[in-house]
């Protein structure tokens, strides 16, 4: 018998409406293209001898018909810094370790074709990086690493107390981490419970990325934690603790930078989230499915209509002043942590979420918040008559995230936004009788 052919190499087809502007698409995630030479709306796609071709079709739907292929990179996290660039169309979703021992992430582009991307595990992780550099760049030892969050990890010490880690992504300049070592000054000149930076120079670059160390804020047990953050004073507290961070005077630098926005989506003010978090639904249409196209476009206009807080007072503000960031520490008491991005923006952005967040829970709970806040801060009229407006925004731009990484169905999505509306008004309500009573009493 005959040897059997020997395969050279394999390329997928994707299905594309534009030939021309998915070339363009190809060439912004790095790939060499080029139109076929004999006509017939055809064209290629290659990068590092891998390669795939495109065939325009007339009529394609992305919803239903688009293609996938899987990509072994050798090194997944680093194909999802290059492809989640600004800039880059499509949606690139974000790298996770899986049960499958791959690093794994993925991207879809202008036409639904779907890449999911992996590299083996174990590989060299963000964690295996960071002790040679933490060791070399501070002189200190490190016993290990364990990471807490996306790219935020606790380095156990043998020579001194442990430290927090928070590796930004490579296109998070590092003037950028920079400030929020400038903002944790601040807070720490004006005595308010925040994380503090570890050293005078807390700021380093580790292969192009910004890495921030902070000391690491023991916690009480979990188990305990409810109990702790009650006799600690409760959301009473947490309320007077985002009104004595509001009242903090004016600060210069970093401290005066467009900040509140969630770092996930923008860096800047909430007028930025809410773009970021258009452009990114935008760039997600080609998910929708032909059935659920009312609401996609409920999602859309919903995200038009948020009210980021335009020419309202502003104040040094936190990012994400909910109870998920706030550690019961049993030497300090309520300490705020997560800073990242955070500057001046209106006040009423992170007051707002807090009251939402809270008030999903239980109403009743709205009125804690209040009572604490309005120790330091007396809401403007234009601020209240607004407040259920903003409560809505955050939550709006969540469910729409949600959608855009593939966590949801638009349906779902929309759903639970509408729901968010209606809780909006109920707390929105509820805040302005508390702010009311709290002045008549």
């Amino acid at each position: 018998m005959s040897p059997p052919a020997r395969l050279t190499h394999f390329s997928p087809i994707f299905p594309v409406r534009d030939l021309r502007r998915a070339l363009a698409h190809y060439e912004s995630l790095g790939f060499v293209t080029r139109a076929y030479a004999g006509g017939g709306e055809y064209g290629f796609a290659d990068r590092d001898g891998i390669g795939l071709h495109l065939a325009a079709k007339p009529g394609h739907d992305p919803g239903t018909s688009a293609s996938e292929a899987y990509l072994y990179v050798e090194d997944a996290d680093a194909l999802y810094a290059e492809w989640s660039r600004p800039g880059i169309g499509g949606i690139t979703r974000p790298v996770g370790s899986t049960a499958y021992r791959l690093r794994e992430g993925s991207h879809v582009d202008p036409d639904g074709n779907l890449i999911r991307f992996g590299s083996p595990l174990p590989g060299r992780s963000d964690a295996q990086r960071l002790q040679p550099h933490l060791e070399s760049q501070y002189g200190i030892q490190v016993a290990q690493i364990s990471e807490l969050d996306v790219g935020v990890f606790l380095v156990g010490r043998p020579d001194g107390p442990s430290w927090v880690a928070r590796l930004f992504p490579p296109v998070r300049p590092v003037a950028a981490a920079a400030g929020d070592a400038e903002v944790l000054r601040f807070l720490a000149e004006h005595d308010f419970p925040a994380e503090r930076c570890a050293t005078p120079e807390p700021v380093s670059v580790l292969d192009g990325q910004g890495l921030l160390v902070t000391e690491h804020v023991a916690a009480v047990p979990r188990t305990e934690r409810r109990a702790a953050i009650r006799d600690l004073g409760g959301l009473r507290h947490l309320g007077e603790l985002l009104g004595r961070l509001h009242a903090l005077p004016e600060g210069a630098g970093a401290v005066a930078r467009d900040g509140g926005a969630w770092h996930h989506l923008a860096d800047g003010d909430p007028h930025d989230e809410v773009a970021a978090a258009a452009r990114l639904l935008a760039d997600a249409e080609v998910l929708v499915p032909a059935g659920e196209r009312r609401p996609y476009e409920s999602m859309r206009a919903e995200l038009e209509a948020l009210d980021s807080c335009q020419g309202l007072p502003q104040a040094l503000v936190h990012p994400d002043f909910v109870l998920a960031n706030v550690i019961a520490s049993p030497d300090r008491g309520l300490v705020v942590v997560d800073w990242t991005g955070a500057g001046r923006g209106p006040r009423l952005w992170p007051l707002a979420f807090l009251l939402f967040a809270e008030g999903a829970k239980d109403l009743r709970r709205v009125d804690l918040v209040v009572a604490g806040y309005r120790r330091h801060v007396n809401l403007e009229p234009a601020e209240l008559s607004r407040l259920a407006a903003v409560a809505r925004a955050r939550p709006v731009i969540f469910e729409s995230w949600a959608f855009c990484m593939g966590r949801k169905s638009i349906a779902d999505a929309a759903r639970e936004a509408a729901a968010a509306g209606e809780l909006a008004e109920a707390v929105g309500a509820r805040a302005r009788a508390a702010f009311a009573a709290e002045r008549t009493a």
